[in-house]
């Protein structure tokens, strides 16, 4: 699968990545094209880092693809980006792609992302891993039983953005990598380790910080800032995967989302991890998003 650039209408370039360019050489088992799953990733994510996930789409026979959003990699930067301009950078792809039906799915940082193309007409669901509620309706919420790194993280972006970009240099520029394990590791999350999309994402997560830093600002703005529409207008149906366990995105914005979105139904994990549940329920997530369509 290679990657694709697709030109927004204000001249940014939108990359991204899918399972199905074309139907002319798949004969009669070809999947609908105009039907697709899209998948944002999480914080620091690179597109390849779904590929486990398009694979697995493929073997269903459904269209899906992964976008990067706007500071990623060859996805060209949007200054003061908020949530609701990566829904119209999906609206603008899927109307040149000829999708006619989509879900989103979003993991992390991309929950949000997905939360807002629930306001277009061809939308038939979101899914969500993992993801954060508004900042600033949560309140000092957002923050309970977050682990203290991310605390920081938050702190420099609200700050001083290139505070939070120098933070992520020298923490990659002293390892090379990020492994995504926390400190106290649970049998759960030693399971999750071991398998592929682990793997996958983590080598993503390099890939992306050793292309540039554009992303922390475009991202940051967007997790900092209102969300551009009001999460209680996602009338569509929504499934919220959450773990109970989670210190990167406390249980309580999946809980949170839960309330306050019509038509969304909160399936917590309680023993797994933010990384956890999105590996070890993978197939299970995977299968809610194809359920939408029906």
């Amino acid at each position: 699968m290679s990657r694709q650039n697709f030109r927004l209408s204000d001249g940014r370039n939108l990359e991204y990545l899918s399972n199905f360019q074309s139907s002319t050489s798949l004969g009669s088992n070809s999947p609908n094209l105009s039907s697709a799953v899209i998948l944002h990733a999480g914080t620091t994510q690179d597109i390849t880092g779904w590929q486990t996930w398009l694979d697995y789409f493929s073997s269903r026979n459904v269209f899906a693809l992964a976008i990067g959003r706007s500071g990623y990699v060859s996805s060209t930067k949007k200054p003061g980006r908020i949530t609701l301009d990566i829904a119209n950078d999906v609206a603008e792809l899927a109307t040149e792609l000829g999708i006619k039906t989509f879900v989103n799915v979003g993991l992390s940082g991309g929950g949000q992302h997905a939360i807002a193309t629930g306001l277009d007409p061809r939308s038939a669901g979101v899914v969500t891993i993992g993801s954060l509620a508004p900042f600033e309706e949560m309140g000092e919420d957002f923050y309970t039983g977050m682990q203290q790194v991310d605390i920081d993280e938050y702190a420099d972006a609200l700050k001083d953005i290139n505070l939070l970009i120098q933070r992520f240099q020298r923490s990659y520029n002293n390892t090379g990598s990020v492994s995504g394990a926390a400190h106290d590791v649970s049998d759960n999350d030693r399971r999750a380790m071991s398998k592929p999309t682990w793997k996958c994402v983590i080598d993503s997560c390099n890939f992306t910080m050793s292309q540039g830093w554009d992303w922390v600002a475009d991202d940051y703005s967007s997790y900092l800032n209102p969300w551009g529409f009001d999460p209680r207008s996602i009338n569509v149906p929504a499934v919220i995967w959450q773990g109970g366990v989670d210190k990167n995105v406390p249980v309580q914005h999946g809980q949170w989302l839960s309330r306050n979105m019509p038509n969304a139904r909160l399936e917590l994990r309680t023993d797994e991890s933010h990384l956890g549940i999105f590996v070890n329920y993978e197939i299970e997530i995977m299968e809610s998003a194809i359920a939408l369509f029906n």
